[in-house]
């Protein structure tokens, strides 16, 4: 029972507390002069492997961080974004993902700019390595993602990613910040 209590305490005290507390952690995935994008989990587990993030982070001179439940970086970190990025991520799945899908919501002071939704993994068309991984198993991705080039406009902007699998649980969920000024 001793035991129990322990654990119990050790996971109170790790967990980011939601009702006004600690939020998570807010990680940089890119600087470059006068433009910075920031990012912090929006996810409910504290599940974590540090060695894909250690590995992840490890070009941004980042830390792990142990309640960060993912790892994420930019290769470029410029104005004019390029049609192919380079980007790095990785976690350990706590979900399946037969198939998997990537909804982002872009807003600036408040009204909604963009919205779309993107399949990453389908059933028929697996697109990367790592589609039709199972729970636990590990996703590491470094290479170009596709995206339309286009320049940043000066401004503040909040944008919300969401990977979920096709029980529609979330895989894991991003808030990010882009300033550029």
């Amino acid at each position: 029972m001793k035991g129990f209590a322990a654990a119990l305490l050790i996971w109170t005290l790790l967990s980011p507390q939601r009702a006004g507390g600690e939020a998570w952690p807010t990680h940089t995935a890119c600087r470059n002069g006068n433009l910075q994008v920031l990012y912090q989990s929006c996810a409910d587990s504290v599940d974590v492997c540090l060695a894909t993030e250690k590995a992840v982070l490890q070009s941004s001179g980042s830390s792990p961080d142990p309640l960060q439940d993912f790892g994420f970086s930019v290769d470029q970190c410029a104005r004019q974004l390029k049609p192919n990025i380079n980007i790095r991520f990785g976690m350990v799945l706590r979900e399946d993902i037969e198939q998997l899908f990537l909804d982002v919501a872009l807003f600036s002071k408040g009204l909604s700019i963009l919205n779309f939704s993107y399949p990453v993994c389908e059933v028929d068309l697996p697109k990367f390595s790592f589609c039709g991984r199972r729970k636990g198993e590990q996703i590491y991705y470094a290479g170009p993602i596709n995206n339309p080039g286009f320049e940043i406009p000066e401004g503040d902007y909040q944008v919300l990613l969401e990977l979920y699998n096709q029980d529609h649980a979330t895989v894991a969920c991003a808030n990010a910040t882009v300033l550029y000024s």
